[in-house]
């Protein structure tokens, strides 16, 4: 929460881009990913990314519908599933139910309001949340989840990441939202154009020093199209 002498804090519980505070978006977004992506393997690579392991915790920011955090359950000891979205985490929370998984425990909370002693997790992850946040309020959610994260813990990040070497912006922007709504269909690329223009977006050389400035060793980077960076980090 935010306190009253801390009114210069960013409002990370506001919403930028497509507004998730309303459960029809949610509905619609989780039935748009269960059709596009392929939850098993994205589970598998990134089980085998953290080395997890049966005695890890793991915190999962911005998890959305919960489909990583509901998956990466079964193979840890314990699951902290965070979003800012009250109607994310309560259709998270009944899919998690439903699917019979009990070492999950969902909360409001966001990068820079979540609580978690110092040096208490193995294991921290973040898909497409992080763009959401001012540059500035990125590197302080990064040296925050450093600073949860106990010596030798991982943490991956994926998240919606810009190339530097753009010359003609105009057209790199219009043909990524082309492409999207070729393979995504319109509402997609709608959401996409709002992405790119409401939301906090970083570029791909800043990304990589926020991380190292946090502290975190970049074991591996990976860049993909449209606009995507995973980057897989030690402490």
């Amino acid at each position: 929460m935010i306190m009253n002498d801390e009114k210069w804090l960013y409002n990370e519980m506001s919403h930028s881009g497509v507004d998730f505070s309303d459960s029809r978006e949610v509905q619609i977004y989780d039935s748009y990913m269960q059709k596009i992506r392929n939850i098993e393997p994205e589970v598998a690579k990134m089980k085998d990314a953290l080395i997890l392991g049966s005695d890890d915790s793991v915190l999962d920011i911005g998890t959305g519908t919960g489909e990583m955090a509901i998956g990466l359950a079964c193979h840890c000891k314990q699951v902290l599933a965070i979003d800012v979205s009250a109607a994310m985490i309560e259709y998270a929370e009944q899919k998690a139910e439903r699917r019979g998984c009990s070492n999950i425990t969902f909360q409001q909370a966001g990068f820079l309001t979540f609580a978690q002693p110092q040096q208490s997790l193995d294991r921290v992850i973040s898909q497409f949340a992080l763009h959401h946040l001012p540059d500035f309020w990125k590197f302080i959610a990064l040296k925050r989840i450093y600073t949860a994260l106990k010596p030798g813990g991982i943490f991956c990040l994926q998240d919606a990441v810009l190339p530097v070497k753009v010359d003609d912006y105009k057209r790199y922007f219009t043909d990524v939202v082309k492409q999207i709504e070729i393979s995504g269909g319109e509402k997609v690329a709608r959401d996409t154009e709002k992405t790119i223009r409401d939301e906090y977006v970083t570029l791909d050389w800043i990304m990589e020093g926020l991380l190292e400035k946090a502290g975190f060793t970049i074991t591996s980077q990976e860049y993909g199209a449209p606009f995507i960076g995973t980057y897989l980090c030690t402490k």
